[in-house]
C-alpha cells in the first residue's frame, strides 16, 4: 500500500473522495439496516469522481464562453439547470446572499467635453485638448 505523501494529487484526491464516499455508505447502510460491499463502494467513488471531474469541466467552459477566468454562482446554476429542484435551491441560496450585501457604486451618468483656452500662440490649427469633467453621479444601491 502506497504511502499518503507520495501519491499525486490526483491519487490523494481519489483517496480522500473513497474515504468520505466509504464513511457515507456505512453511516447510510447502519441507519437503514443494509449491508454494502467493498468494490460497491469503490464504484460509487470512481463514478462520483468522473462525475465531478465533468462537471469541473463544464464549469470551466461556462466561465470561459462568458470571457471570465472565474467560476461564479452563474456557471453553477448554469450547471444544474436540469435540476429543477437544485436549481431553485442555489437560486434561493443566492437571493438570500445577495440580498443580505448591499453594494454601493457610482457611475458617470453624463460626461461633457470642456475645451481648454486656447492661448494665443497656438494656432487654430492646432489639435484642441479636450478634458473630460463629470457632470453628475448616479447612486446605486443594491438592496
Amino acid at each position: 500500500m502506497a504511502i499518503f505523501s507520495n501519491l499525486s494529487s490526483t491519487q490523494k484526491v481519489q483517496a480522500a473522495l473513497y474515504r468520505d464516499v466509504r464513511s457515507i455508505c456505512t453511516e447510510a447502510c447502519h441507519f437503514l439496516g443494509l449491508e454494502i460491499t467493498k468494490p460497491a463502494m469503490e464504484i460509487i467513488s470512481e463514478l462520483v469522481f468522473k462525475k465531478c471531474a465533468v462537471y469541473g469541466t463544464d464549469l470551466e467552459a461556462f466561465a470561459k464562453h462568458a470571457k471570465r477566468s472565474t467560476i461564479n454562482a452563474e456557471d453553477v446554476k448554469l450547471l444544474v439547470r436540469r435540476n429543477p429542484s437544485l436549481k431553485a435551491r442555489l437560486n434561493s441560496i443566492s437571493t438570500n446572499s445577495t440580498s443580505k450585501e448591499k453594494r454601493r457604486k457610482t457611475l458617470p451618468s453624463v460626461m461633457k467635453q470642456v475645451e481648454t483656452p486656447k492661448t494665443k500662440e497656438k494656432s487654430d490649427n492646432d489639435v484642441e485638448h479636450n478634458i473630460m469633467a463629470i457632470d453628475q453621479t448616479i447612486d446605486l444601491t443594491f438592496e
